[in-house]
């Protein structure tokens, strides 16, 4: 009896912590509106100095932001080779999964730790000081790269460092108001869209690398580490003496503490159980999964197909994801304009059959093409277009739709949610694909049925959407008198 007694206590000081934290809809827009205008005098009441730091801070996180595009650009590229220097050609494919997947679920571990560290009030900057120690550990090891087991570790450590990625947002929340902060979310993200332009030219460059340092050969497959770990040596100097920590906290951290103390995890594991038990967002959740796991998938498969069908190298790769970023940020500008008249769950179906086509195209033609010729390479290139097409409509509206579907209290751990099942999708999209890199019709045949299945999904649920005329996607450039 005492037990169950505590239990319910538990369960009951649960509930009033997420009471506290968020009151009811009327009270939570009175709250807002007064953080609004806290953020704004603040922002105004800044000194000269102050407004420096801040610009000078945000100069630094756009530049890790680019960093983050350039090694994505140059390291996916080359990994195909640079495994194949230590591994048979039948299980590079699987190996290149692996090392995308443990960067991928080492970053996203990583995050929760650096986000809750942030959280409770450990300094920003030595937390990026900290994370980028890991990149730059990790990035030397690739460039020593002794053999496979180390070339695999080194991804994982530097998706520890990547953890810095999550606090760094935050901080972009309390360096704007509200009216400010989606524009300057863009600005900060478009830069990762410019390093994945800038990444195909330092792939040429690299490329030209024949060379020993400290008696280690210098080769175009392990020049991106060497690199990376110079780039982000800068982003140390500039942390030191551009970075600057938030003047003002948004968390107590001694009420996170008590917080943190009275409620056990497996409470906070029963309210995320009750948030997803409705079917619109379970399908929201599911059509996430499916979206970046066919990313993934389609990133992993891309280097070791197009070099055993076309006979294509680093750098025609690389070009080919030069021109994918290029069509990618012309979707999101696209988006800003169609999103003014077109429902989001409108795009988001659209966006599925449009993905189920591309699949469908590679179902019906790979059969049909042989290895060597080219004779199929428009038909690949359309199959490509038309998948990049589809991609960023639906991360973006995923996103958006999700956010309507929980109510203001909910929003943070909501959005955690789904980030959890993102982070999962490119864990698994990687191995999936390494594993059938040699039977890739089989790979597109359940990437074409499940991708069926959402979209048949979402056309089921199509009508239990909410509506909300507050569109976020609106904000998504800013206007051009808007300054951040």
């Amino acid at each position: 009896m005492d037990n169950q007694e505590n239990l319910e206590k538990k369960d009951n000081d649960m509930q009033n912590y997420l009471q506290q934290q968020s009151p009811s809809l009327g009270k939570d827009s009175d709250n807002r509106k007064r953080l609004n205008q806290t953020s704004e005098e603040y922002l105004n009441s800044l000194t000269p100095t102050q407004r420096r730091q801040r610009i000078t801070t945000l100069l630094v996180i756009a530049f890790i932001s680019l960093l983050t595009g350039i090694d994505y650009a140059i390291i996916l590229p080359t990994a195909w080779g640079y495994v194949n220097m230590f591994m048979h050609n039948h299980y590079g494919g699987f190996v290149v999964g692996i090392l995308l997947s443990v960067f991928a679920l080492s970053g996203s571990i990583a995050g929760i730790l650096f986000g809750f560290l942030d959280d409770i009030g450990v300094s920003l900057k030595k937390l990026v000081l900290c994370g980028t120690v890991f990149i730059i550990i990790g990035n030397t090891l690739y460039f020593i790269g002794i053999n496979i087991y180390v070339v695999v570790i080194s991804r994982l450590i530097a998706g520890i460092g990547m953890g810095l990625v999550p606090p760094l947002l935050a901080e972009l929340t309390r360096r704007s108001t509200p009216e400010t902060r989606t524009p300057l979310f863009a600005k900060i993200l478009g830069c990762r869209q410019v390093g994945l332009f800038f990444g195909p030219c330092f792939t040429i460059f690299i490329k030209q690398l024949h060379f020993k340092l400290f008696g280690l050969q210098v080769t175009m497959y392990n020049a991106p580490g060497l690199l990376m770990a110079v780039l982000w040596v800068v982003v140390i100097l500039l942390t030191l003496c551009f970075f600057y920590d938030s003047p003002i906290t948004t968390t107590d951290p001694k009420s996170l503490s008590e917080a943190l103390k009275n409620n056990s995890f497996r409470q906070v594991y029963k309210y995320c159980l009750s948030l997803i038990k409705s079917p619109v967002i379970m399908v929201l959740l599911v059509t996430s999964f499916i979206a970046y796991f066919n990313q993934t998938a389609l990133e992993t498969t891309l280097t070791p197909f197009t070099n055993r069908q076309f006979n294509w190298h680093e750098v025609d790769v690389s070009i080919l994801f030069a021109i994918a970023g290029i069509e990618i940020t012309i979707v999101y500008i696209g988006l800003h304009y169609i999103s003014k008249r077109v429902r989001d769950q409108t795009i988001l179906v659209s966006a599925f059959i449009i993905l189920s086509i591309a699949c469908l195209i590679g179902v019906i033609i790979l059969p049909f093409s042989k290895i060597g010729s080219t004779k199929y390479l428009p038909i690949f290139l359309l199959f490509v277009g038309l998948d990049i097409l589809a991609l960023p409509l639906i991360a973006v509206t995923t996103a958006t739709l999700f956010s309507r579907e929980m109510n203001l209290e909910q929003q943070g751990i909501g959005q955690g949610i789904q980030r959890f099942v993102v982070n999962i999708a490119t864990v698994i999209g990687p191995l999936f694909a390494g594993a059938l890199l040699q039977a890739t019709w089989t790979m597109l045949l359940v990437m074409f049925i499940i991708v069926l299945l959402a979209t048949i999904l979402l056309l089921f649920m199509y009508r239990s959407f909410r509506t909300n005329q507050n569109d976020e996607l609106t904000a998504l450039i800013s206007p051009v008198n808007n300054s951040s």
